[in-house]
């Protein structure tokens, strides 16, 4: 009954936390199922088959959910970027919600306080930034995300996510270098420049800087893109290439700008920053305010307050805690980032926040023996380091707000506070990825005397 190929109707009764949907079959088997919303009644085929579970796709609907909406994108069922799109908004702020509260559970997590996840009153267009990868297809240079699980580029003729400006730059861009002869790099042939771009905008000042990660330098009549480019988006600030190695955000192969300014400006909260081409940064600014603010006002900082902001990064928490604090100590293990930080600390006239490079484990290490109210972690998706809970420990801070992207790694951590005097007072999720699988949340911890 179970087997490769095997068809049979089924209602799906949960959801899976990358929202695949839950069917159960007669003899306990379980089969995960893409486009299944909980309620919906479908014809199934199983397309894979493991010991305990397995895999299928809808033949046909059945029934449908009164919360299923048809997918803005038309892309939604090929690319990687959205799994929530076709969600009803409201149900995709409660699914959220749930799994932290399941998730809380499966780790012995009882009677924790999940308040209700912080929406967007417009769920779309809200990324401030966007890397994207090229090809060279039959028609031209194609430009996009790669889809699910798959080295399969989806050639991107729309995106709802992106910003309308930013995806109307990726537009551009393409038609120019088709029309000037710019290709793609070809891995196998070795022929042709380009890779990937990052494109970051500020939703402030209008602003949007480019950097193309390629194979050699320089490109191809470049004076001719940059000017094309500038002429029909002016917005377009600054252009930059660097010969990848590593096409991630975070590499640190050499910048060689071509045109303007390698960062843009942004404000949250009243403070500015000016971000990098490379930095971190929420990517929807719009509820990175909110985010903030949220943490800010768990923490309940005063004028005697003394805090560490451990991955600091260009100091966006730590520079709205600076306002409000005695003092900020910012760690980041980034140089470029904390040359960052102390720009923007310099640029909005901060005098009592400061910044320092190196592990974050090491340098709280080393200032343990101070006596600090408030610790804020903004971990990175694999969670905190053994070594950082251990010091954390021993610190014993009055409070510690957590700031997660991943909360699987977020529970697993809590778990160690929890039993080593820390209570956990309240989880608020934040929507910064509507129509992704991907929650935000922040906690307060709060340690009680043993």
């Amino acid at each position: 009954m179970n087997e490769k190929n095997h068809k049979f109707i089924a209602e799906a009764v949960d959801l899976t936390h990358d929202a695949l949907g839950v069917v159960k079959l007669e003899d306990g088997y379980t089969v995960f199922v893409k486009d299944l919303l909980k309620g919906e009644t479908a014809e199934i085929e199983i397309t894979a088959r493991k010991k305990n579970y397995g895999f299928g796709k809808v033949i046909q609907k059945l029934t449908k959910s009164p919360f299923r909406v048809i997918p803005k994108c038309k892309h939604f069922y090929d690319c990687g970027g959205c799994g929530l799109m076709h969600m009803d908004y409201d149900l995709q702020l409660s699914f959220k919600k749930y799994r932290v509260e399941t998730t809380l559970k499966r780790n012995g997590l009882m009677d924790v306080q999940v308040n209700d996840m912080i929406g967007m009153p417009n769920p779309y267009n809200y990324r401030n930034k966007v890397e994207i990868k090229f090809i060279q297809g039959e028609k031209g240079l194609e430009a996009g995300f790669f889809q699910t699980k798959s080295h399969r580029l989806v050639n991107l003729e729309e995106c709802h996510i992106t910003s309308k400006k930013t995806f109307d730059v990726i537009t551009l861009f393409k038609n120019i270098c088709n029309e000037l002869g710019i290709k793609a790099f070809n891995p196998e042939t070795k022929k042709g420049y380009l890779k990937s771009a990052l494109i970051r905008e500020s939703f402030l000042n209008k602003e949007i800087v480019i950097l193309l990660n390629v194979a050699k330098e320089p490109l191809p009549q470049e004076e001719l893109l940059i000017s094309k480019l500038q002429n029909r988006i002016p917005e377009i600030v600054g252009i930059a290439t660097s010969i990848a190695t590593d096409e991630s955000s975070m590499s640190n192969d050499p910048i060689r700008t071509i045109y303007g300014k390698q960062w843009i400006s942004e404000t949250l909260n009243g403070v500015h920053y000016e971000i990098g081409l490379r930095s971190f940064f929420q990517t929807n600014t719009f509820q990175a305010e909110k985010l903030i603010k949220i943490a800010l006002d768990l923490a309940d900082i005063n004028r005697k307050s003394r805090v560490i902001d451990t991955y600091c990064g260009i100091g966006a928490i730590a520079l709205n805690v600076a306002k409000k604090a005695n003092k900020v100590f910012g760690i980041e293990i980034l140089r470029s980032a904390v040359q960052d930080a102390k720009r923007n600390a310099s640029l909005n006239n901060i005098n009592n926040a400061f910044f320092e490079v190196g592990d974050v484990d090491n340098v709280l290490l080393k200032w343990k023996k101070f006596n600090f109210d408030i610790i804020f972690i903004d971990p990175p998706r694999r969670g905190c380091s053994k070594g950082l809970i251990k010091t954390l420990l021993e610190i014993k801070a009055p409070k510690i707000v957590y700031i997660s992207c991943d909360q699987a790694t977020l529970c697993r951590d809590l778990v160690q506070f929890v039993e080593n005097g820390y209570e956990i007072k309240e989880i608020t999720p934040v929507d910064m990825f509507p129509q992704t699988v991907h929650i935000e949340s922040v906690t307060l911890l709060s340690y009680r005397q043993p």
